[in-house]
């Protein structure tokens, strides 16, 4: 080693020898000198520099010495002069003729893919010279054996004098230009040489080819011997890529990693095995770190992962392996994280999404920020994630012993304490989170059986620590389940202060214990009457409620406000798992709800905007609970109170967080957080008027609306409803509310026509409508929601054309209203039965021509031309049923009470129209000419 570093020593002596030789050709003219001076010797030591080029401050001009003629005349001190002096202009030199295509093949051809062709054909060569020995019998296998070993290693040999050569030639020939490139294996024009490695390539196969026959086919070496001498030949190429390039390298990990695939036994050694593949990875890593090839480490990281699913699916021996396996994924993952230790931190600045392209600001900024990752930073992530996979296998093909929990256990902290010493990985830290919950998903574990209720000697209720019978299983997974959530709840925690991603650390120490404890929840599926696990819950959310106490004094740190949000985040889904556990139906979704303006309180009095995200997931939570849950109508039936607090609760709830975040004072707290309160305030509302009116009805949530009265109710209390929102000036003109009031009218309409007006008609379905002549189910069903939609559309600043089209349909009501009361004053309350009498049919005609007229009456009094063309078509419609139907179908005095009436009626409405129009002043008229302002013209 001594002689190897001594020689390179002299080579690159005269490698800067032969520098300086073409530097002193290619050096610029320098200026004549003043007097003639001897060459001073590049070993001299360097002239003292005159005090004016100093940069000293001058002295005063009388006590000037004089000046001595290698010395400068004084200069007014000018930036410009500490540049150096600007070189003679040379001329310009032609620009390079472009290179044709034709030539970059030709290069290629010949100084890279013949040199390959020729290495690979010679590695055949070996191989065909030994399969014609066994096929003539020439020689016997010891001496094939060994001509093969000798071979592989003359061209080894012959590869690495060629790359010496090429080496000592431009130095020996005083070439600067190329000296610089030999020793990387280049030619002196600068291009790769690609002879050695394609000499070294050929030499490593045929030794390996050798080897391996030697063992496989001719029995010569003991597995031991090959195995040993196949590995060298792997390491012997990776150590000798330094020299002859990635080629080299990547041949020899890949022999390296197939060796223990080609060379079996019998008796599989695990120690020596994973000892062997630490070894390689690390030779590989060394070859990454020291020359710069990433893809190497890829590929080390695949080879090396490989393996250990190999073992794990074929030859896994339970209890006996998780040491060895566990030991050599430990040092993997720390030789693929200590580059990025090394790594030094990247230059350019991070950048962040706008927030107004990320829902409307409702991600948080460690979400919406892009990171700029080191090629080693990105390796490390990689590894972490592939090797804390291949442990969570290791957990589960272990069958989770002590040892596969043990190993799981330190690659998770030794996740967390990397993440936290460089923190542009600090993500490392989740995947040894996401891990370990993979590990222990996989644990199979009994049924629990259930317990009585704990009861104090008193009788009363008691809070047991854990059930008095537990299956030793089942004792070990929460175990483990519980030493990991303080693992990662206590390293987040410790982690996060002094740090730059505060909000990583506090999610991990805030979310990471809620989800371990939902998942061992799941996991065990214990009773309803165990009463230790919403203790649990409760217990955990008072230590992240206490976690927020002293990060409240650094709230001036970046990065504490979203560190307060995720304990908070924590703590409220903490309750809310523990309301899950204790609770059931109704209570439960209410329990969630009650989640929402607490943390909207939060929100106002703490200014953590990023609880809107954790306020949007319990909001979403809720309305699918409460709105789109087909199983919400098997809840607790009978009376009122399931209803009235299963809904009102989160409306109310709702309402207030919405409040409360619209009044961030930011500027930006009416975003898509508060319309989805606002939203589900409404939902709740309107399904809490309609289950009741159900349940009130017909008694039961679970049958279906079928009466006239109940969807009258329904009809009534969507349009009262949409009456409210128009009414109220300050919700009007929310989104929410004006969106909200044009559905639930349109609703109602669509169920008053098509329900109440055809499919539900008494007439046809025979239901009672009621003894009472006015105040009856036709009053519910067809008056009133006529009034309320006059009334709707009189508040609400519709189009006109829709607000034209729209008043069709509460005229159709009141016109429907009058038709079935008159029949109801004939018929009785069943208007399905009973003959049609000339009285009866003598009181439409006079009830709608009485309708017409007061329509008439109302429109010319308050100038209604929609109404007064609706009142003109009554009485065309009266006039057509007198002169059509009434004339043949009456007899008597019907017939001419008939007539008489409509007589005196068209006679009265021209009366009225004439006398009621004579009273209305026209519009005064206009200047004929000249501009006027906008408000005298309109």
């Amino acid at each position: 080693m001594t002689f190897s570093l001594n020689k390179r020593v002299r080579l690159q002596e005269m490698e800067l020898a032969a520098l300086r030789k073409a530097l002193a050709g290619l050096g610029a003219p320098l200026p004549p000198p003043v007097a003639e001076a001897q060459p001073r010797s590049p070993f001299a030591p360097p002239p003292v520099t005159p005090p004016g080029e100093r940069g000293e401050a001058p002295e005063e001009p009388a006590a000037e010495p004089p000046r001595q003629p290698w010395e400068r005349p004084a200069e007014p001190p000018v930036f410009a002069r500490e540049e150096p002096p600007a070189p003679a202009e040379e001329p310009a030199r032609p620009a390079p003729k472009p290179r044709s295509t034709w030539k970059d093949i030709e290069e290629s051809l010949t100084s890279r893919w013949l040199i390959w062709l020729g290495g690979a054909t010679l590695a055949l060569a070996g191989a065909f010279f030994i399969k014609l020995s066994v096929d003539k019998g020439w020689l016997v296998p010891s001496v094939r054996v060994a001509l093969g070993l000798l071979a592989g290693i003359a061209l080894m040999v012959g590869g690495e004098w060629v790359r010496r050569k090429e080496l000592r030639r431009p130095a020996e020939a005083g070439e600067g230009e190329g000296a610089g490139h030999a020793g990387a294996g280049l030619t002196n024009a600068g291009r790769p040489d690609y002879v050695p490695p394609a000499l070294t390539a050929a030499g490593l196969f045929t030794a390996f080819a050798s080897v391996y026959g030697g063992f496989a086919l001719f029995d010569l070496f003991a597995p031991l011997v090959a195995f040993t001498m196949l590995a060298g030949l792997a390491f012997l190429g990776i150590a000798l890529s330094l020299l002859q390039g990635p080629f080299i390298a990547a041949l020899g990990l890949l022999g390296g990693y197939a060796t223990p695939m080609l060379v079996t036994s019998g008796d599989p050694m695990v120690w020596g095995l994973f000892a062997y593949l630490l070894a390689l990875n690390g030779g590989g890593m060394f070859v990454v770190l020291w020359r710069g090839w990433r893809w190497l480490g890829w590929g080390t990281l695949l080879g090396g992962s490989l393996w250990v699913l190999v073992w794990c699916a074929f030859v896994w021996n339970y209890q006996e392996d998780a040491l060895p396996v566990g030991l050599y994924l430990l040092l993997t993952t720390a030789l693929f994280l200590m580059p990025a230790l090394w790594a030094p931190a990247p230059a350019e600045p991070e950048e962040t999404v706008p927030a107004e392209t990320a829902l409307g600001g409702v991600l948080p900024d460690w979400l919406r920020r892009k990171r700029n990752r080191l090629p080693a930073d990105r390796q490390a992530v990689a590894a972490a994630i592939l090797l804390g996979g291949l442990t969570a296998v290791m957990t589960w093909t272990d069958g989770h012993s002590l040892t596969s929990l043990a190993v799981l256990g330190l690659f998770s902290a030794f996740c967390l304490v990397v993440g936290r010493r460089v923190e542009r990985i600090a993500g490392i830290a989740w995947v040894a989170a996401l891990a370990s919950i993979l590990a222990l998903w996989a644990w199979v574990l009994p049924y629990m059986p259930a317990e009585p209720a704990a009861v104090t000697p008193e009788g009363q209720p008691a809070v047991p620590v854990l059930p008095v019978l537990v299956p030793e299983a089942i004792g070990s997974f929460l175990r483990a389940t519980g030493a990991f959530a303080v693992l990662f709840g206590l390293g987040g925690f410790v982690a996060l202060w002094n740090s730059r991603r505060m909000a990583l650390w506090a999610s991990l120490s805030a979310l990471v214990p809620v989800v371990l404890l939902a998942f061992a929840y799941a996991m065990v599926e214990p009773p309803q009457t165990s009463t230790a696990w919403p203790a649990t819950a409760l217990a955990l959310a008072a230590a992240l409620v206490a976690a927020t106490t002293p990060l409240a004094r650094h709230r001036h740190r970046p990065g504490a406000g979203l560190g307060l949000a995720a304990f908070a985040a924590g703590a409220v889904g903490a309750i809310s798992l523990g309301a899950t556990m204790l609770l059931r139906e109704a209570w439960l979704t209410v329990a969630l709800a009650l989640q929402v303006p607490v943390l909207g309180w939060l929100e106002h009095r703490m200014g953590l905007r990023s609880l809107r995200g954790v306020i949007l997931l319990v909001a979403l939570a809720v309305l699918a609970r409460l709105a789109v849950n087909p199983f919400v109508l098997d809840y607790q039936a009978g009376g009122l109170g399931w209803i009235l607090y299963g809904y009102g609760i989160p409306a109310i709830g709702f309402f207030l967080a919405a409040r409360w975040l619209r009044q961030a004072p930011d500027g930006r707290g009416d975003d898509l957080v508060v319309a989805l309160l606002e939203a589900g305030a409404l939902i709740f509302s309107t399904m809490l008027v309609s289950l009741e009116i159900h349940d009130l009805t017909v008694g039961t949530a679970q049958q279906p609306p079928s009466t006239l009265k109940e969807t009258a109710l329904h009809t009534l209390a969507w349009l009262a409803l949409a009456v409210l929102l128009t009414a109220d000036r300050r919700w009007s003109v929310r989104p929410v509310a004006r969106w909200g009031r044009r559905i639930l009218v349109a609703l109602a309409a669509m169920q008053a026509l098509f329900l109440q007006v055809i499919d539900l008609n008494p007439v046809d379905t025979g239901e009672p409508v009621g003894d009472w002549p006015v105040a009856n189910v036709l009053l519910l069903a067809y008056g009133l929601p006529a009034l309320l939609g006059l009334l709707y559309l009189w508040l609400d600043p519709l189009p006109r054309r829709l607000r034209t089209v729209g008043a069709a349909l509460p005229f159709l009501l009141i016109a429907t209203n009058l038709a079935l009361e008159i029949r109801h004053a004939f018929r009785g309350p069943v208007l399905s039965y009973g003959p049609m009498t000339d009285a009866e049919w003598y009181s439409y005609s006079a009830g709608f021509l009485a309708f017409a007229v007061i329509l008439l009456i109302v429109a010319l009094r308050f100038h209604l031309a929609g109404m007064r063309h609706v009142a003109i078509l009554l009485v065309l419609g009266v006039v057509a049923k007198v002169f059509l139907s009434d004339m043949d179908d009456l007899e008597g005095l019907y017939r001419v009470a008939s007539f008489l009436g409509l007589g005196l009626a068209l006679i009265g409405i021209g009366y009225l129209y004439r006398r009621l129009q004579s009273g209305v002043r026209p519009p005064p008229e206009l200047p004929a000419a000249g501009p006027q302002p906008p408000e005298q013209a309109v």
